[in-house]
C-alpha cells in the first residue's frame, strides 16, 4: 500500500546508512562524539576519535525512486536516481574538504550505501581519493560494513 511506504524504512536511507556506519566505528574501538541522526541539522553526520585522531564522515543515502512526501507520496518519479545521487556525492566531498582545510590534522571519509552508481564514482576519482587520504565507508544491502583508508 502506498500510504504504508516510508523512504525511512529503505536501507539505503541516509540515517539508516550512517546508523550502520556509527556502530561498526564503535565496535572497532572509536568514540563517537558526534551523531547526527536529524537530517535538517548541520554540521557533519559523524565525528569519532581513535586512537587520538579524530575522524569526520559525510554520509548520504541513495535517493529514492518514489516520491518520500506529499500527494504523491509512493509514486514512482520520473526521474532517474543516479543523477541526484552523483549531487550527493558532490556535495559530500564538498563538505569534506571544507572540514579538512579547516581542521588539516583530521582523517575524512565518505560514508555511502554500496550502490554502483557509488562504485563507479569512487573509482573515477581514486587518484584524488588517495592524494588527499579521503577514506570511504560502504554499507550493503545486508548491513554489511566495508571500510577503506580509516
Amino acid at each position: 500500500m502506498l500510504e504504508d511506504w516510508t523512504y525511512e524504512d529503505e536501507w539505503f536511507e541516509e540515517t539508516n546508512v550512517a546508523r550502520k556506519i556509527r556502530d561498526s566505528l564503535w565496535s572497532n574501538g572509536y568514540e563517537i562524539t558526534k551523531f547526527n541522526e536529524d537530517k535538517m541539522e548541520k554540521g557533519h553526520d559523524i565525528e569519532a576519535i581513535k586512537e587520538g585522531k579524530k575522524i569526520i564522515i559525510e554520509v548520504k543515502g541513495y535517493p529514492s525512486d518514489k516520491y518520500v512526501r506529499g500527494p504523491n507520496k509512493g509514486m514512482k518519479k520520473p526521474t532517474n536516481p543516479n543523477l541526484q545521487a552523483k549531487h550527493w556525492f558532490g556535495e559530500a566531498l564538498l563538505a569534506l574538504l571544507k572540514a579538512k582545510s579547516k581542521t588539516p590534522s583530521c582523517k575524512i571519509a565518505i560514508g555511502l550505501p554500496k550502490f554502483r552508481i557509488y562504485d563507479r564514482l569512487l573509482e573515477e576519482i581514486n587518484f584524488v581519493i588517495e592524494k588527499l587520504e579521503i577514506g570511504y565507508v560502504l554499507v550493503d544491502k545486508d548491513g554489511k560494513v566495508i571500510a577503506d583508508g580509516l
